[in-house]
Order: C-alpha cells, then structure tokens, then sequence
C-alpha cells in the first residue's frame, strides 16, 4: 500500500470541541486553515515519534544481538556451560568398557578413570557388601500368632515399660501398648535410626534391616529391644564389605574391599553386581587359585556421539549471529519507509502494516559502528585463530573449516563424520584443538575473547564494562543496564522535545483560534453596522 507525504502529519486540532466548525461570519474553514498553519510544528511532532521508534527498533536489533552472544558464552564458551565446548572433559575419555569374559564383564561396570587403567584387571569378586540384619522371635498374642494390626501391649512378652523405652541404633519411637505392630514399623521407618523394618505375618516376625551396608553396618537393640524380641527363634547376621580381587600389571590378585558394592581404583570406579572368579584362599589371606579365564580388563574412549553434538550445535549457533551480524551491516535502507503513525495504520491491515514496518526496519544497523567492528571480528575470526597457536590444517583435520562462501561474513563449515572420526581416533588432539594446550590458546576461548568486548555477563573480565554493545543498548538479560545505556538516554531525549513541540502545538493552535474567533467578531460587528446603514436608505 502507498502512504502518501501528506497523511504523515497528525491533525492539529487533535481533539478540540471546536473540529469541524467553519466561521459563520466569514465563511472560512477555520479547522483546515489552522491545520495549514500548525503543519510545520505538526511535522515536528511525527518526526520526533519517528525518530523514537527508529531508536527502538534499533536497540530491538542490538538486544538480539547481545543476547545471542550472551548465550553463547553462557552454553558454550564458559567452562560450566551446559553444553560448554571448551571444558576439557567434554573430550575425555570417560566411557570405560570392561573387556575379557563376557560373563565376567556383564557383572561389573565402571566410570571415571584412572592412570593405571591399562594396567588394571579384576580377577573376581567373592563377596558381595551386605547389611547388617535383625530377625525377631515369633511374636504372639493370647489368641495366637500375631497380626499386623495386633496392638504391642497384647503381645507376649511385652509390658508398657519396655515399650516405651526401647531404642534401636539409639534411637527411641513414640509408640505405646495401644500402639499396632504397623504403627511400630512406621515410626522405625520414618526415624534416623538408619533401620528398615517390615512385619512378616505369614512367620509373626520382625525384619530389621541396617540401611548402610558393609561390615561397619549394625542393628543395636536396646535391653528392652533385646527382651521384646530377642531370644529362642530370633537371629542376627551381621553386615559385610563386598571383596574384589585385582591384579595390577599381571601382580598376584590383590582383595580390596568396599562397604558398597563399589570400588575405587585409584579413580577408576568399579561397582560389581555378582560374584565370579572362583577364588581360593589360604590361611595366610593369599590367593592359592582362581579362574584365569574369567579375568576382566578395561579400556577407556570419549564420548565421540556427545561432543559431536555440542561442537554442531555450537557451530549452528555461532553461523547464525554471524550471519544476523552481517546481514545488519550489508543491508541499506529501504527509501522512503519511515515508521507509521496512527492515522496511517488505521487506514491499513494488520499483514500490510507487518510488511510496511518490516520493510522500514530494513538497514535499522547499517553503517552503525559497534556492530560493523563486530563484524570485522568475525571475518577475521578465523586469523585470530591461528595466531593462538592452531593449523588451519589441524582444525580441517577435525572437520572445522572457514566457509567457502566470502560473502556470508565469516561462517565456519562443520564436517560431523570428520569431527566424529576424530574424536574417536584421537581424542587428545581434538581436546588440544578446543580447549587449549601449553602450545594454543583453544579454539573456544580463542572466540570468547575476540567477542567479550562487544556483550558479556561478567563486566569484571571486561574493564568493568558488560561490552560495547551493551553500553549502546543495554541488554534484556542485564536489569542494570537496561536504563543506563545511550539508546535510553536518547529516546529520553527525544520525549522531552517531543513535550516541547506538542507544547508549541498547543500555544499555536490557542492562538489561531482566538485570532478566528476575534476576526469572526469584528466581521459580525460590521455587519452589523452594514446592515444598520443599509436601513436609512429607505
């Protein structure tokens, strides 16, 4: 739709009583002269608006900006980023995976790592961790065995006395004789006593059960405790620690114990869900014979899926704001599509006004200075790169190369299969690559450092500045930026010559209308008297 030049003025009358009256005595159209008069002023009033909505569509452009630089840092570029790809364990290997007897190897898993892992190999495990266990008498009443909901203080055995003064592992319960077997095992079970208890009313017995395993693990009962339900029939077992057998470099098997079922291994965790090996020991605690064959080994290899995934999503984010970077700065304006004013959008659809302002935000960041230097950085971002230390050939090695394309303002291509094979093949020079070495500074923080000036977070790794863009615009993810920036300051400014012109207006228009209104007088008077003189004709 064409918006013609004249219709970008706002009426001067705005909403005056007086809109749409003409002089009776003159016969002028006073509304249509004053707004001829008051247009100048008028203009001045839309171009003040205007120059406001440039403003904030300008710092709409620079807030999209910071923010995806911020996030960047925050998900990639910083060592605790979710999907950091700078933090060296991203490309470690910490996928151990046990080898030998599958059988064997089927009973055991293992995590973390360890510089004897190439040396290490589990010939068995005799003994799983348990916990230590309780298990009463049969309890009854005068009726017979007891049940679930039998009250303690009708059970045999059993007085108000000991009830209320028994403790387990030191730890007393608020129950009493009217109190059920169910009511007993809540309150143990919801305690710090660290016991687990159940009621088995097919034998009329108590279960305790330490919550810890290994052989520090206890059930203690009290002498009430004890009297209630020790005694004939009831049985105590104690806790033990789960043994492994390992050897280290082809040594004779080593036991190493655990309260859990888990072993650490100077760093490399073990943790075992059965028993293998058939290992014989002697009366001097030395392994006299045990199954070769079911020895189990273990290799180490990074996460190859994972890091190709985040270094991709890194690469797709980072092509992305060089491309709305670059686009800002080679895109011109679009003549004669300034923003729109009221009138103007009442005389439109809401798709024609979507089109008319996405055509008028067109070039918004043309030629503007922070965020061409911005660009400048990513096209020469690629140089930098290699001034801290990194080939070109070694990053083409792993599948990153610069884009072929010289006019999508510094892109980078990223070959997957390349970076996979890499990562799998080998994983320490890829970590080199991208998170740095004692011979580079790293591909991630190569970045980091070439865009923080421009929006960061943390103004204190900046010169106290949260970035250059920052300080133009401010940034929705900053609250104390978001007044304290030159596009605030200037659309500040901007309101108060618009009050001052909309003042103007006022005044103007006032004084138009009683100039009207006086000459509507005297024309009145004189016709007064015309018609006055008229009559001494007759």
């Amino acid at each position: 739709m064409n918006v013609s030049s004249s219709s970008s003025s706002t009426s001067s009358l705005g909403n005056t009583s007086l809109k749409g009256f003409g002089g009776l005595a003159s016969g002028l159209d006073r509304d249509a002269l004053i707004e001829q008069l008051t247009l100048n002023t008028n203009n001045k009033i839309t171009k003040t608006k205007q120059n406001i909505t440039k403003q904030e569509w300008r710092q709409e452009a620079y807030n999209s900006i910071t923010n995806q630089l911020m996030d960047m840092e925050d998900d990639f570029l910083s060592y605790s980023g979710k999907t950091s790809i700078v933090n060296n364990d991203l490309y470690a290997k910490s996928v151990i995976t046990t080898q030998g007897n599958s059988s064997s190897a089927a009973l055991l898993t293992a995590s973390g790592g360890s510089n004897l892992l190439d040396y290490v190999s589990v010939k068995g495990v005799s003994q799983l961790a348990s916990s230590a266990s309780f298990t009463s008498h049969q309890l009854t009443t005068e009726a017979g065995k007891a049940s679930a909901s039998s009250k303690l203080g009708d059970l045999t055995g059993f007085s108000g006395e000991d009830i209320s003064s028994m403790t387990i592992n030191g730890k007393s319960f608020d129950v009493t004789a009217d109190s059920t077997i169910n009511d007993l095992v809540k309150e143990i079970n919801k305690s710090d006593a660290g016991v687990k208890a159940t009621y088995v009313e097919s034998t009329g017995q108590l279960m305790f059960f330490d919550k810890s395993t290994g052989a520090e693990s206890k059930i203690k009962l009290n002498e009430q405790a004890e009297a209630m339900f020790g005694g004939e029939g009831s049985n105590s077992t104690a806790g033990k620690d789960a043994e492994m057998y390992v050897s280290y470099g082809g040594s004779d098997p080593v036991k190493i114990t655990s309260h859990t079922n888990t072993f650490n291994v100077d760093g490399l965790k073990i943790t075992a869900n059965g028993t293998f090996g058939d290992i014989e020991v002697g009366a001097d605690g030395k392994v006299t014979s045990y199954d070769a064959n079911a020895s189990v080994s273990f290799t180490a290899s990074a996460n190859a899926d994972k890091a190709t995934e985040q270094v991709k999503k890194f690469i797709e984010a980072y092509n992305k704001l060089v491309d709305e970077v670059n686009t800002h700065v080679t895109t011109k304006p679009a003549k004669g599509y300034d923003p729109l004013t009221t009138e103007q959008e009442d005389e439109m659809t809401e798709k024609e006004i979507e089109k008319w302002n996405e055509k008028a935000k067109q070039g918004i960041l043309y030629n503007d200075n922070e965020v061409r230097d911005l660009a400048f950085e990513f096209h020469g971002m690629m140089n930098d790169i290699m001034n801290a230390g990194i080939k070109y050939s070694d990053l083409e090695s792993i599948g990153i190369t610069l884009s072929s394309d010289h006019a999508d303002g510094g892109q980078l291509s990223f070959d997957e299969d390349k970076f996979r094979k890499a990562m799998e093949t080998d994983a320490e020079k890829v970590e080199r690559i991208m998170s740095g070495s004692e011979d580079n500074t790293g591909f991630g923080a190569v970045i980091n450092k070439q865009v923080t000036p421009y929006a960061t977070r943390y103004a204190s790794r900046n010169g106290n500045s949260y970035g250059r863009l920052v300080e133009v615009a401010g940034s929705e993810k900053l609250s104390a930026t978001k007044q304290k920036n030159q596009i605030y300051d200037k659309i500040k400014e901007y309101n108060s010559e618009l009050d001052k012109w909309k003042d103007k207006l006022q005044m103007e228009r006032d004084r138009y209308i009683k100039q009207f209104s006086n000459l509507e007088t005297l024309i009145n008077s004189m016709n007064t008297q015309s018609s006055y003189l008229s009559s001494l004709s007759y």
